[in-house]
């Protein structure tokens, strides 16, 4: 039986219970850890919830679906979209704070703190793109329902597939992730292309942050 909390596309509950499981977390985890410990295990509980439920709402979305979604303007989707990728940054900065006293650790404990600073590049990074990939959808659907039309090209041009699930977005999004460049799918509408630039620009400096922290994770097990 599907919880009606999630029957449709509304971010709303995703992140009030992801906040809800953070805060829990911190206030679970004892009070001698480290303030960045504390912090970025509560945010990869919470992230991780999100995301979760994200692509199982993803996964199990056709085209019909996912054009439902595109027709409901959730208040404040736009702010949450911002915010949930302002938050995926501002964790992987975090992961300095964690490192800085490593010369003091244990190695038992140098070796759970870059764990729990690879979990959390992993998922911010999955969080980041898969945002990505939402926005690029209903984008893309909300053209179309606008324009009352399934012949217009709404934005993005996929090769062979014109009614596109989620999965042809996350794969779009990723390309653009991994490499900061689009693939074989076109872009064709002005909407799309500053979606896709600002996507690329943070993309480049997303990535580049973390082969900057990864160097550092190396050095602290040198």
């Amino acid at each position: 039986m599907k919880l009606n909390l999630f029957k449709n596309f509304d971010p709303r509950p995703r992140l009030i219970i992801a906040v809800a499981l953070a805060v829990l977390i911190s206030v679970i985890l004892p009070r001698w850890l480290h303030l960045a410990t504390r912090t970025l295990c509560a945010w990869n509980f919470g992230a991780d919830f999100f995301l979760a439920v994200t692509w199982w709402k993803m996964i199990e979305a056709t085209p019909e679906k996912i054009r439902r979604y595109a027709e409901s303007e959730y208040e404040g989707h736009l702010a949450i979209f911002m915010l949930v990728i302002a938050a995926a940054c501002a964790s992987v900065l975090a992961i300095g704070f964690l490192l800085t006293d490593k010369k003091e650790l244990s190695t038992i404990l140098l070796i759970l703190h870059v764990i729990l600073a690879i979990i959390t590049i992993v998922g911010s990074w999955l969080l980041v793109h898969t945002m990505f990939a939402v926005q690029y959808a209903h984008s893309y659907y909300k053209y179309i329902n606008r324009n009352h039309s399934e012949e217009i090209t709404a934005g993005l041009d996929f090769p062979n597939n014109d009614s596109p699930d989620y999965w042809e977005f996350l794969y779009y999004s990723f390309v653009i992730g991994m490499t900061s460049q689009v693939s074989d799918v076109e872009t064709r509408s002005h909407e799309m292309r500053r979606l896709t630039l600002l996507h690329s620009i943070l993309s480049f400096f997303f990535n580049t942050t973390i082969l900057a922290m990864s160097i550092n994770i190396i050095a602290s097990l040198i």
